[in-house]
């Protein structure tokens, strides 16, 4: 059995993506055969992964698309496409390769729009979950594909093959060591879009607190673009080590990967700690947990405030149309500091 799977981005998404490896492992073991396709910025994230045989990059700036098709015509024939982002560009990749049978995945797109319009905090309490067939990221393809493989046990038997410390269905290669010292919490304060980001004067306040009240180095984790994090430079303490744009991305996993916990916005960075196991608290402002990225290992947690107004768009890319960004200035760095108080136990 050989599998095509294509997830391009984004970082988070083609993470949460090998939960359905790690399910698809379990069922065919090694008569299963793996091939995965995904932008170019993300192969670090996967080479090496025990579950996938081949990583497929391709950088929409850079690569001719006969020569990227060419590429994946290596490993062909391929018995099975999925497409786990039913966008313009898999469509494409499927069309080089349309005698092969092919399941696309339903991204609950009409859903997360109704849920956006809908302006009743008790109306969204009472639809919950089950009711939009908006089950977390990490569960909802095996729930939709499960009947298919003939699996029962889906979920379940993803976790026992997993055998993660915190309980996660999501994976990623063990990477080296970066020279970090003693134990530490990563924060990270970036994401996407700018109303994603929780004010950067409550991360350098909960930071000061976690310096203050625990004996744990911290980690600032964030790009190059990301320059408000020059305001950790306030904070003068040896425990205090600022990395913002000066890590690759496979270098932040490899730090990720033995934090103790990590603290940040609904933002790829929690889901690489969490597929190693590492507990996670995520900040949600615009966005909202019901779209199925909230944090998924058992000593995980996360803050998301019921507004009327939340969430406004799907992908929280939106401007506020309120006077403040009240889903994130009503988070308090007390709330956060609790969370972390109760993960690190």
């Amino acid at each position: 059995m050989h599998i095509l799977m294509i997830r391009f981005s984004s970082m988070g998404d083609v993470v949460l993506q090998t939960a359905t490896v790690n399910w698809l492992r379990s069922l065919f073991g090694k008569e299963l055969t793996l091939t995965f396709v995904t932008a170019r910025e993300f192969v670090s994230l996967l080479e090496g992964h025990p579950g996938i045989n081949h990583v497929i990059g391709f950088d929409r700036r850079k690569d001719r698309w006969n020569e990227f098709v060419g590429r994946v015509r290596v490993h062909a024939p391929y018995d099975l496409i999925l497409d786990l982002h039913a966008t313009m560009r898999s469509f494409r990749l499927k069309t080089s390769f349309w005698s092969t049978p092919q399941l696309t995945v339903d991204k609950r797109r009409w859903e997360r729009f109704f849920l956006t319009k809908i302006k009743s905090v008790f109306i969204k309490k009472i639809l919950g979950r089950t009711s939009l067939g908006l089950e977390p990221q990490v569960e909802r393809i095996i729930i939709d594909l499960q009947d298919l493989f003939e699996d029962s046990r889906g979920v379940a038997a993803t976790r026992d093959f997993r055998k993660g410390p915190n309980a996660e269905m999501t994976s990623l290669p063990s990477p080296d060591v970066y020279p970090v010292p003693g134990k530490y919490i990563v924060v990270a304060p970036s994401a996407s879009f700018e109303p994603k980001r929780w004010p950067i004067k409550s991360f350098v306040e909960l930071s000061e607190l976690l310096l203050q009240d625990t004996n744990y180095h911290l980690v600032v984790l964030a790009g190059p673009e990301d320059k408000f994090c020059e305001a950790f430079g306030q904070i003068h303490s040896p425990r205090l080590l600022n990395l913002q744009g000066k890590t690759t991305l496979k270098e932040s996993m490899q730090i990720l990967a033995r934090a103790e916990l990590s603290i940040g916005n609904d933002s790829g960075m929690n889901h690489i700690a969490e597929a190693h196991g590492v507990p996670v608290i995520t900040i949600f402002g615009p966005t909202h947990p019901l779209f199925g990225f909230s944090p998924h290992g058992k000593k995980s947690s996360y803050l998301s405030k019921d507004l009327w107004c939340k969430p406004c768009s799907t992908t929280g890319s939106s401007p506020c149309y309120r006077k403040e960004l009240f889903c994130m200035q009503e988070i308090s760095v007390a709330e956060v500091m609790q969370k972390a108080r109760e993960a690190l136990g």
